[in-house]
């Protein structure tokens, strides 16, 4: 749990991110990019600050899965699918991606305790924006009740 936890909030720094683009892009324009380095590259970009390097991130990812018959990598992929989205705030896409590796390893703990972690987020930030719309909603009465008050008076 508090791995997974952890493995949410980690953030890889920007030189580390450009030494990892920079392997890549090099691998790419060698035309041998292999799966290990689009993949390193990947990982890294899912765990930055910055919401565009993860979107390349997820990207990235995708295509891995698309491209392997490996259901090793495949779950592998999902997983780094999955937490990438839950970095978003995508927590239902996310939620899909473990629930796709725990029907096939029921049993994979790493999984259950990312999903564990996204349905906790999930439920705390629900409470906080239903704290924001109540708050919203009473500012609104509360004005409303205002302005008819002040009408009420002239």
């Amino acid at each position: 749990m508090e791995d997974s936890q952890q493995l949410l909030e980690e953030i890889v720094l920007p030189d580390e991110i450009q030494r990892y683009r920079t392997v890549y892009e090099k691998a790419r324009e060698a035309n041998q990019i292999t799966d290990q380095n689009k993949f390193s590259f990947a990982y890294c970009l899912v765990r930055s600050k910055a919401k565009a390097d993860v979107r390349h991130g997820l990207q990235l990812l995708k295509e891995l899965y698309d491209s392997t018959t490996k259901d090793s990598d495949k779950r592998d992929y999902l997983f780094y699918l999955a937490l990438g989205n839950a970095r978003l705030n995508d927590y239902e896409t996310a939620l899909k991606f473990l629930d796709a590796i725990l029907h096939v390893q029921p049993g994979n703990h790493q999984a259950k305790n990312l999903k564990d972690e996204v349905n906790r987020r999930m439920t705390r930030e629900g409470y906080i924006g239903a704290g924001i719309a109540v708050g919203a909603g009473a500012l609104v009465i509360g004005g409303i009740a205002a302005a008819a008050i002040a009408l009420l008076k002239k």
